[in-house]
């Protein structure tokens, strides 16, 4: 059931007012952009709400009682213009800027005769996470799916298996990701594939982690590290612009979920969580 304010119970019987839609994404490196569909920027609760840049449709939404994940999809048009943390648009998308992003939908009424006047109040009508991502040159669909998702998950959630059940860094792990961090540049000859940079943690330290660039036209964009060798890092995926000498990044542990990897990388073995001892289905006992 939604609610609504008092003021918007009363506007809403009124015979005429305005609204529009809301949109607040909120990517995975912390950054929360707003925008509308408005004709002009709104400051609804303190927060200004663009109304130029990205231009934002969506289809309809349709809600209906029980467990059932809702989605939502959403057409983008930018151009290179159009940036965010000075990345432009398409070109953050490219780089996996979105994945794990997540997109609220709210809607804003208005009286016609003060038609920026937002202290009605919203009403939130989707909210979830983005999934599955297609773009072109100036235009992204992107279909976002409710949290209810996060209920489809494997049942029996523990299963006998060599490797570690836990996710690196969650509840499950205990460790802290800023525990097993390192801080480097990128150095001469890096590529879109290859960082060249110093660290010094033995070569491996960081494979199967990831690479997260602070500075530069890399800014926000996270990468797995598929090998860690000495005095370089080979990327999963190959970025879009080769990294200029001096840019920032931060560079977190890899975790193959192998005990020998928990206790000697870690020395978290109280908290492993595979069991390398099951023999295999083909074993007779």
């Amino acid at each position: 059931m939604k609610t609504a304010s008092p003021e918007l119970i009363a506007l809403l019987d009124a015979q005429q007012f305005l609204m529009a839609d809301l949109y607040t994404l909120s990517v995975a490196t912390g950054g929360v952009y707003r925008f509308t569909n408005y004709d002009v920027p709104l400051t609804v609760a303190g927060q200004i709400y663009v109304a130029d840049g990205l231009i934002i449709t969506r289809s309809e939404i349709r809600q209906s009682i029980g467990v059932e994940v809702d989605s939502l999809s959403v057409e983008i048009m930018a151009t290179n213009t159009e940036a965010l943390a000075g990345v432009p648009f398409m070109q953050l998308l490219h780089n996996g800027g979105l994945d794990g992003a997540r997109l609220r939908l709210d809607r804003v009424f208005m009286d016609d005769s003060t038609p920026t006047d937002t202290s009605a109040g919203v009403i939130t009508l989707f909210e979830g996470r983005v999934a599955e991502q297609e773009f072109s040159r100036y235009e992204a669909r992107l279909s976002v799916l409710s949290d209810l998702e996060l209920l489809d998950v494997q049942i029996p959630r523990n299963v006998y298996q060599p490797g570690c059940l836990n996710v690196l860094y969650d509840g499950g792990c205990g460790l802290s990701r800023t525990a097993f961090m390192a801080t480097a540049s990128a150095a001469e000859g890096s590529t879109i594939r290859q960082i060249n940079c110093s660290l010094d943690q033995p070569a491996g330290y960081f494979t199967q982690g990831v690479a997260e660039f602070l500075t530069g036209a890399n800014a926000g964009v996270r990468r797995t590290i598929r090998r860690h060798d000495s005095g370089s890092l080979l990327l999963s995926l190959s970025l879009r612009t080769p990294p200029a000498v001096g840019d920032q990044l931060r560079i977190y542990a890899g975790c193959d979920k192998t005990k020998a990897t928990c206790l000697g990388r870690f020395n978290n073995l109280a908290r492993f969580r595979g069991f390398p001892f099951v023999p295999v289905p083909e074993t007779a006992v």
